[in-house]
């Protein structure tokens, strides 16, 4: 989700990837270390599986091995907060399909409610649209409170460092397997 996942890692350097293993595609050195560049989670999950296969072809506690348990720590950090990410954008998708479905009102005004509020997130462009479309789509239902929990706007209005179009289509993703639930 975010739009460069960049990672500092110490005591790995440059040379070690010329002669130790394999260097990631976009790789600067530091003082202390390296820092390494991502342009999304699934090129950073691509390489920690290259990783894991070296590590797992060489029984022996080696140099390699060593580099690569320094170099997934950071990765495994860069996972958890893709995951962060992604259960605010399931906790937000619940609140809108709590607050629609467990309103006042006939069950197909609910589903028509639903399916006008899906329409308007995808047809979003920035988080400001999403916000906007929201309010239209639910004002029929009151206003929809905010839970202080609730830290998806945190990601969506951030699109300095977030892709705002991965957020708006896993949310989209997520309300339609909460649909599902409806059948």
């Amino acid at each position: 989700m975010k739009n460069t996942i960049e990672l500092e890692i110490t005591d790995v350097f440059l040379t070690d990837f010329s002669t130790i293993m394999p260097a990631p595609a976009l790789i600067e050195s530091m003082e202390v270390g390296i820092r390494v560049l991502f342009n999304d989670i699934n090129e950073l999950k691509k390489y920690q599986e290259t990783l894991l296969l070296l590590q797992n072809a060489s029984d022996e506690h080696t140099q390699q091995n060593q580099l690569i348990s320094k170099l997934n720590s950071g990765l495994n950090q860069a996972l958890l907060d893709n995951q962060t990410i992604l259960e605010s954008i399931n906790a937000f998708a619940e609140a809108l399909f709590s607050f629609i479905f467990s309103a006042e009102a006939h069950r197909q005004d609910k589903i028509t409610i639903f399916e006008t509020m899906v329409e308007g997130i995808r047809e979003s462009t920035n988080s400001w649209e999403l916000q906007d479309s929201l309010k239209i789509s639910t004002h029929e239902l009151g206003i929809f409170a905010f839970d202080h929990r609730l830290t998806f706007y945190n990601f969506a209005h951030n699109q300095t460092d977030f892709n705002y179009d991965k957020i708006r289509d896993r949310l989209l993703k997520d309300l339609a397997i909460l649909k599902l639930e409806l059948n």
